[in-house]
Formats: structure tokens, C-alpha cells, sequence
């Protein structure tokens, strides 16, 4: 799993989601393909409600997001705050291109495909009974001088996105029924479970990380990973947990979390850290290591609030 694509999934997820709806969106195992090697989803309609959902509603609707709000409504016909429902993105390869993101929403689809026409070196190609439309990605810099290009196809009420065209086809299979999904594996089985209230989960079959990067030490020495976050009656529980080959190698998962935690508590200069690190316990039971998180709803939003404040003030010091 690259971690910028763990990171980017959970950020959509807090700056797409807020306002209330009744239907809910959570991860659907059939629309998934059998065996992904790492995969993220956030339940929009599961979050409007909670604080934090409505943290972020506040945000959106503050008049300079108001008029990028009315931009994008203007020109694709849909409402962030309460049009769109939920969103998968998984990675059935063994490259960053394998990825493909599954979007659910309430489009309009004459619309998403007159844009797609008008984009950049528009073109198509038919896919059984559906078309795959493609487009130069002018926000991302060329590769060999080869501009990247952007696919996505329309199945139902979702869109589906990709940066190759055969992993878009492939998903498109898998929505049909016509290859296998993740409904018919045993692979992941928490994910995705009935009753299930989180409004993100993860989870990866193996990590692919910056052997660089020391905070991902832990993530390297697991065979596996899962993520949860809910909120509970006015409290936000997550889950993050890594399962090891064997009970000495989650010995040192263990202690390497633990050092980070410590280190989140002795940072003063960010007490909502502190606060934050406070809340977290650190459990192992033979070659698997749970971090739980249990934290007052309205603590999590000030800790959000000191966190863009923060980068705010770094912005405005950088500009002058």
C-alpha cells in the first residue's frame, strides 16, 4: 500500500463529507475485486452526522468556500455537501497506476460525460456494454514526455476512476458480476461487515513503503493492516490494527508504536498531541498489535481546529 494513497483517501473523506442524508453508503464487497492489495473507504452519509461531519459543513459553508462550492455546482451539477455518498478506491496491482476509485453519488450522467467530451484530448473506447472515456490530466506533470491521462467510466450510480485503461475495464467486470469480488473471498472479512457503523475503513494485504521512512517501520514488519473510525454516541473510537508472521515481530511493532506515542506526549508545543496521544491505548495478543483510539467527539473537532489554525499561521508567515 503506498501511503499517499491512504493519506489522500482519508482526506477526501474529511473535505468531501458534511451535511445530513438519510440513505448511507457503506462498503459494498461486490463491487470490489477479490483480491486487493490495499483498499480505503469513507461513508459520506455516515459522517454528515456525526461532529465532525458537521465540523466540516460549517467549513464549506463559510462564504469563501460557498463560492468554490457554487463553481463546481455550476459546472458538474452536484452538490458536495450532500450529493455524494461514499467513495472506494483499491489497488488490485502491484503499481501506484493499479489503483482505481469508485465514486457514489447522485450525478447527473449526460452531464459527467459532456465534460469528459470537452476535456483535454477527449476520447473514448467501448468496453462491453459500456464506455470508457479518457482525457490528458493536465494538473499532473508529463513522464518520458507522456502527459498522464485520466479514465472513467459510468456504472450506475457510480463512477469509476483510473489512471490505466484496463483497470478501469477490469473494475467495470467486477461491478457486472461477470469476475469475481471481494462478496465471494474470505479475504478481509471484518471489512465491510453488516452493522458495521464506521465512516472509514482500510485495510492492506502488504505495504509498499519508503524503506526511508522511520515512522513506517511498523507498517514493514506487518503482513497486514486494518483501519476503523466511527463515532459512538458523541465519541470517535478507531481502530488500527497489524498482524505480524509471528508474536517477536509484533514484539517490535509494539514497541515501535509505543515510542511514537510516548514521543506525540512530550511534543509541548502541540498540546491537542498530547491530548491526543492520552487517548490512545496500545494492546498485543500473540502476532497481532491494536492501537484503539476512544476520544470525545468535540475533542477531536478542536484538535482539527488547532490543526489548520496552525498551518494558517505557517501559511501567512511564509507569504510574508
Amino acid at each position: 500500500m503506498k501511503i499517499n494513497h491512504w493519506r489522500t483517501t482519508l482526506a477526501a473523506g474529511c473535505l468531501v463529507a458534511a451535511a445530513f442524508t438519510t440513505s448511507a453508503a457503506p462498503l459494498r464487497r461486490a463491487d470490489v475485486a477479490a483480491n486487493p492489495a490495499w483498499i480505503a473507504h469513507v461513508d459520506f452519509d455516515a459522517l454528515r452526522p456525526t461532529a465532525i461531519g458537521q465540523h466540516i459543513l460549517g467549513e464549506m459553508n463559510k462564504p469563501e468556500a460557498q463560492a468554490k462550492l457554487a463553481a463546481f455546482q455550476a459546472v458538474v451539477n452536484l452538490d458536495l455537501r450532500t450529493q455524494i455518498h461514499g467513495a472506494t478506491i483499491y489497488d488490485a496491482g502491484a503499481a501506484p497506476e493499479d489503483g482505481v476509485l469508485l465514486v457514489y453519488a447522485d450525478f447527473d450522467a449526460d452531464r459527467l460525460v459532456t465534460l469528459a467530451k470537452a476535456a483535454n484530448d477527449s476520447q473514448n473506447n467501448t468496453y462491453k456494454q459500456h464506455v470508457i472515456y479518457n482525457w490528458i490530466d493536465d494538473k499532473k506533470k508529463a513522464k518520458n514526455g507522456v502527459k498522464p491521462r485520466v479514465y472513467a467510466a459510468i456504472a450506475g450510480a457510480r463512477v469509476v476512476f483510473g489512471q490505466r485503461e484496463d483497470r478501469v475495464a477490469q473494475a467495470l467486470d467486477v461491478l457486472d458480476g461477470a469476475t469475481p469480488s471481494l462478496a465471494t473471498s474470505t479475504l478481509l472479512p471484518e471489512l465491510g461487515a453488516a452493522g458495521d457503523a464506521s465512516f472509514i475503513e482500510a485495510a492492506a494485504s502488504r505495504f509498499d513503503l519508503p524503506s526511508a521512512d522511520p515512522n513506517a517501520a511498523m507498517f514493514r514488519l506487518s503482513k497486514q493492516g486494518r483501519l476503523q473510525l466511527a463515532d459512538a454516541q458523541g465519541r470517535i473510537n478507531g481502530m488500527l490494527s497489524l498482524e505480524a508472521k509471528d508474536d517477536e515481530v509484533a514484539g517490535h511493532i509494539a514497541s515501535i508504536a509505543q515510542g511514537l506515542i510516548s514521543l506525540l506526549k512530550l511534543q509541548q508545543d502541540k498540546p491537542e498531541s498530547a491530548k491526543f496521544a492520552q487517548a490512545l491505548t496500545l494492546k498485543q495478543e500473540g502476532p497481532r498489535v491494536t492501537i484503539s483510539l476512544d476520544m470525545p467527539a468535540t475533542d477531536v473537532v478542536e484538535l482539527m481546529k488547532a490543526d489548520a489554525a496552525r498551518k494558517a499561521e505557517k501559511k501567512a508567515s511564509a507569504a510574508n
